[in-house]
């Protein structure tokens, strides 16, 4: 590690120490309680859902003449009503509307922008759009500006339109459950797993299956998964409108809606053994729709994953991208990393791309970069064709995902003629990515969900009855961070500690010592130890719970640890976090989320890892440390010159999302 790094790594230790020792429990929790912003985005009032409660993005940017294409996803059994939003100030329009069409360029509505042009401050629309055409489970709108004043439009500048805060209301009757094709709708509520309090390792392993091939399915929407203990046998609560229940328990083999059609219907998932997690395969490969009984059985476990080699296409990534454009334009592709195989520490890219051809008189030019370090610059000339080889090294990449921005230019001989016409660039499906395998084992939150994929082994030590809750929770945020199947394999703690598998380990400190990890934070009751170069143990009043993600080197393996030096409650405020919004996890930097008794979850960073750097400071949320008042001069003092000897910023407790 170097100096700088440890340095750092000391400073933020200490710091931790202070909060969790200095705090206590007289200050208020810094995480989301029920009810906050920071709670998944989900129904707005009856039945008025946010795009993001529908896995779009509430915003929508419109420029120039261009069509821009979305697909609505509709609940269950009804049909889409009205379509609400607010509309920003248009930019270069002063006469005009915007028009909302249907996937079969069906007029639907039109809002007249020239009250907004003038307005000072965003305007609110609401349209009637129940004449969209469905198809399947959703409609298709397509959003569009037209210009009233065309005089000289060809000269005139691009015109920008923004759309935000878009919500859409639904109308009809959520249609009761009565097949196991229609228990997953591409609408949901919330999913609650109900798991026997004495859940045995299959059943504990069925549980995680089915949170993960939920988690990744339903991605990028934040479907809230729960998982909950009950007595063996009993009934789960009924679960209402676009919410559901599951009981996942030993039992004959398959798959069964209970109670078809009636407002109490759930889903059991039961089997024994391996038997048990084969019946989730039915979900895994997506096929669920197909089985349109009340009951099945699975009698082999399926995989609709294909094993592949060093070098993969665009096309089978899934890759694509393409721009439209007067004089300049910017997007971004890429592919995240755990879709792209074993471990990796380099990849060449062999870019492929078609382009309007570039005439004389005319210039042209694009700029690639990967995480902002530029890596191919080039002209573009009369061939309009684009081929490029270019590698990523291991300070390149990036942990997550491998992404490449490109900025095009693009000047034509007239500055402005009715003849001139946009340019296109478009990628090849053909561009491919080659790996170069091997590397070290990742540390960091940013190791995962690469580290894991596609097997990953789970151990819970069962000091607390919420372990199994936790690990749903943890794989839960990791699957949606990929499309690839993530597959856990639940074993014992020992077996765990021992292997040479990505692991997620649920255990108290105590349970860990007696295994050959080595965690970034350690220690048993109030004594905290903190696996900096040089060691610091530190004595604290009700010790101290935290999530670790760290590297493994002498096994080649990264690990997720959730544990605690003291009560398991003390990890309670740092699940609330992390559930809260998918960006809490994915903001998470360094290797280390911890809280003391104080309940406040602060990110640090013990050892150096790829993604090291300073948390990102709050903004004055209820966690930051001055507002307590609690810290006497001479502390103050003490960080003052810790301030001013080290020059570096002190890391704050995380702020949830708002």
């Amino acid at each position: 590690m170097s100096r700088g790094a440890t340095t750092r790594a000391l400073t933020w230790a200490i710091l931790l120490v202070l909060s969790a020792t200095l705090f206590g429990s007289s200050a208020g929790a810094g995480y989301a309680a029920p009810g906050d912003p920071a709670d998944p985005p989900g129904v707005v009032g009856g039945d008025v859902l946010s795009w993001p409660a529908l896995g779009l993005q509430s915003t929508v940017e419109l420029y120039g003449r261009a069509r821009t294409p979305v697909t609505v996803p509709l609940p269950s059994g009804m049909t889409a009503s009205r379509l609400r939003g607010t509309i920003g100030m248009p930019e270069n329009i002063t006469a005009g509307y915007l028009e909302i069409d249907d996937g079969d360029g069906k007029f639907l509505a039109s809002v007249d922008l020239s009250a907004a042009a003038t307005a000072q401050a965003a305007t609110p629309f609401d349209v009637d759009i129940s004449a969209a055409r469905v198809q399947g489970s959703s409609i298709n709108l397509s959003f569009v500006i037209r210009v009233r004043d065309i005089a000289d439009l060809a000269c005139a500048p691009l015109q920008r339109l923004t759309l935000s805060d878009l919500t859409t209301e639904f109308t009809g009757t959520h249609s009761p459950v009565t097949t196991i094709a229609t228990f997953f709708p591409s609408v949901l509520g919330k999913v609650t797993i109900y798991a026997a309090a004495d859940a045995n390792s299959a059943e504990q392993q069925a549980v995680l299956t089915l949170v993960s091939t939920l988690a990744r399915i339903y991605a990028p929407r934040p479907l809230p998964i729960s998982v909950v203990s009950q007595p063996r046998g009993a009934l789960p609560p009924p679960a209402l409108g676009m919410d559901r229940a599951v009981v996942v328990e030993t039992g004959q083999p398959g798959l069964t809606v209970e109670n078809p059609g009636a407002p109490d219907a759930y889903l059991r998932v039961s089997g024994d053994g391996d038997q048990l997690s084969a019946q989730v395969s039915l979900l895994t490969t997506e096929l669920q729709p197909l089985a349109q009984v009340a009951t099945a059985r699975v009698a082999q476990a399926g995989s609709d994953v294909v094993k592949r080699g060093d070098t993969l296409t665009f096309g089978e990534l899934s890759v694509s991208g393409q721009a439209t454009f007067f004089e300049t334009s910017t997007f971004e592709i890429g592919a995240d990393r755990a879709s792209l195989g074993p471990r990796f520490d380099g990849v060449r890219v062999h870019l492929l791309a078609d382009y309007t051809p570039v005439h004389s008189g005319e210039s042209a030019t694009v700029m690639i970069r990967s995480n902002n370090v530029i890596v191919h610059r080039g002209t573009l000339d009369g061939t309009g064709r684009l081929d490029a080889t270019f590698d990523l090294d291991s300070q390149i990449l990036d942990q997550r995902y491998i992404n490449l921005q490109f900025t095009l230019t693009d000047t034509p001989a007239q500055d402005c003629s009715p003849l001139v016409a946009p340019m296109t660039f478009q990628i090849d499906p053909r561009s491919t990515l080659t790996m170069h395998r091997g590397g070290g084992p990742l540390g960091g939150f940013t190791a995962f969900p690469s580290e894991f994929s596609p097997k990953f082994v789970v151990a819970l030590d069962g000091s607390s009855p919420d372990q199994l809750s936790y690990a749903a929770d943890i794989v839960s945020v990791v699957s949606r961070l990929t499309k690839t199947p993530l597959t856990p394999q639940v074993v014992g703690l020992q077996a765990a500690a021992d292997g040479t598998s990505g692991a997620l380990i649920v255990a108290t400190s105590e349970a860990i010592k007696q295994t050959s990890l080595n965690p970034p934070i350690s220690g048993e009751g109030p004594m905290v130890k903190f696996g900096l170069p040089t060691e610091l143990h530190v004595n604290m009043d009700g010790g101290l719970g935290s999530i670790q993600a760290f590297a493994d080197p002498q096994k080649n393996r990264s690990v997720i640890l959730v544990t605690t030096t003291g009560d398991w409650n003390l990890v309670g405020p740092l699940f609330s976090y992390v559930v809260g919004s998918d960006r809490n996890w994915v903001g998470l930097t360094g290797d280390v989320l911890a809280a003391g008794a104080a309940g406040t979850p602060t990110n640090v960073s013990i050892r150096e890892t790829s993604d090291m750097m300073e948390p990102q400071p709050s903004s004055g949320g209820s966690g930051s440390w001055l507002k307590y008042g609690l810290i006497g001069g001479g502390v103050l003092a003490a960080i003052a010159v810790l301030a001013v000897i080290l020059g570096l910023r002190r890391p704050k407790p995380v702020e949830v999302e708002e």
